[in-house]
């Protein structure tokens, strides 16, 4: 899906149009450094990416972390909407999520030809999972099914009781997802999400999200290699 973004009269125009590869949805590694975090919002996804960040840093490993939507002007505009400081329609939103990925990319493709690990917090399989609460998923796949995926998922699986537990600490109604009954619809579209990309076992990785902040990490850095 190519996507090409433009301005109209003061607005962002955002406009679509299919290219012919990866047409399945086939895994287009980047390298072997491109890692993801996915969750239910409270499993500790982004809790994860700075410690690991920090890890790397202080053990003098190039790294870069990062977050979906990004703070690029694309992803600012969505993540206002997310934050109800906005308002679109889904598909609006949706498509929003798609370009601020395909400008996203650039800056991850020039992170890793510099040698460096690109941790990211999010990627498509979040849009998969939430942009399918108010669409069909296959509207959603559409938009997101030549995006190149990760060289490994990290899914933090934790319980829907933990993650309201974890959000508990949060403003009510800080995002407009964070419900316990979205959560359970959430859940539900990650594991579709999961079996419509087909990544080999090696890429996706459950971890137990439960588990203590520290223990989560170590487990991670291990099975990167990145342990010392």
């Amino acid at each position: 899906m190519d996507i090409t973004i433009s301005m109209v009269r003061g607005r962002i125009c955002v406009l679509f149009y299919r290219n012919k590869m990866n047409r399945q949805g086939q895994k287009m590694s980047l390298s072997n450094k491109f890692v993801v975090l996915e969750g239910l919002d409270g499993s500790g996804t982004t809790t994860q990416l700075n410690k690991i960040y920090d890890y790397c840093r202080d053990n003098g490993i190039p790294c870069w972390k990062t977050f979906e939507p990004s703070d690029g002007f694309i992803g600012k505009a969505a993540r206002a909407i997310l934050e109800k400081r906005e308002t679109a329609d889904p598909l609006t939103l949706a498509q929003l999520f798609a370009a601020d990925r395909r400008e996203h990319l650039k800056e991850i493709h020039e992170r890793i030809k510099k040698g460096e690990w690109v941790f990211c917090d999010r990627y498509l399989y979040s849009s998969l999972a939430y942009q399918s609460l108010d669409l069909s998923f296959e509207t959603v796949w559409d938009l997101n099914r030549d995006f190149p995926h990760p060289d490994i998922c990290f899914y933090l699986e934790c319980s829907i009781e933990t993650s309201t537990k974890r959000r508990g600490g949060r403003s009510s109604g800080d995002d407009i997802y964070e419900t316990e009954q979205l959560q359970h619809r959430v859940a539900m579209n990650y594991e579709k999400a999961f079996e419509t990309l087909r990544d080999a076992p090696e890429v996706l990785q459950r971890i137990d999200g439960e588990a203590a902040p520290d223990a989560i990490t170590s487990r991670i850095l291990k099975i990167l290699k990145l342990d010392m």
